[in-house]
């Protein structure tokens, strides 16, 4: 089996899994220098707010009635972290981390305010040195995280 195709079985099991509970967590790996994407699908698109945090409690993004707002970010993280504004509808809160260093490696929360409560997804990044056997690009990865979200809606539905 192929490290790409290991990779999508992965991606597709941890989809699978954070689209029914309301509390996860998952595990991620990225390399110095290079992005990786941090995974938070609600199991419902009516978010309200949402917030990203790391280890420290430091602003990784804010998303307050569906738009992003950059202004509480933590300087370390401003102008690294970026998010989809198009597919918060679908309940897809996940952010790209870009340029990563040793000292991102720790844990990462995404918590969903929802109408009916809150969903909480925790991440563990390991941030590794070098590129060996790496799960592809990321704008790969974000399309099949994508198509991923257009497939639970078609569940939800």
């Amino acid at each position: 089996m192929l490290v790409s195709e290991i990779c999508c079985c992965v991606v597709l099991a941890v989809w699978l899994d954070t689209t029914h509970w309301s509390f996860q967590d998952l595990v991620s790996e990225g390399f110095i220098g290079q992005s990786v994407l941090l995974s938070c699908i609600s199991s419902t698109s009516s978010a309200v707010d949402v917030f990203w945090r790391d280890k420290d409690d430091k602003v990784l993004l804010d998303i307050k009635e569906g738009k992003p707002d950059p202004g509480s970010q933590d300087p370390k993280f401003k102008g690294r972290v970026s998010s989809f504004p198009e597919e918060y509808q679908k309940g897809n809160f996940s952010i790209n981390m870009e340029k990563l260093e040793l000292g991102d490696d720790g844990n990462y929360e995404c918590s969903i305010l929802t109408g009916t409560g809150t969903e909480t997804i925790r991440i563990m990044l390991s941030v590794k040195e070098g590129n060996s056997a790496s799960c592809g690009s990321t704008r790969t990865n974000v399309l099949l995280l994508f198509v991923l979200s257009a497939l639970s809606l078609m569940f939800y539905v």
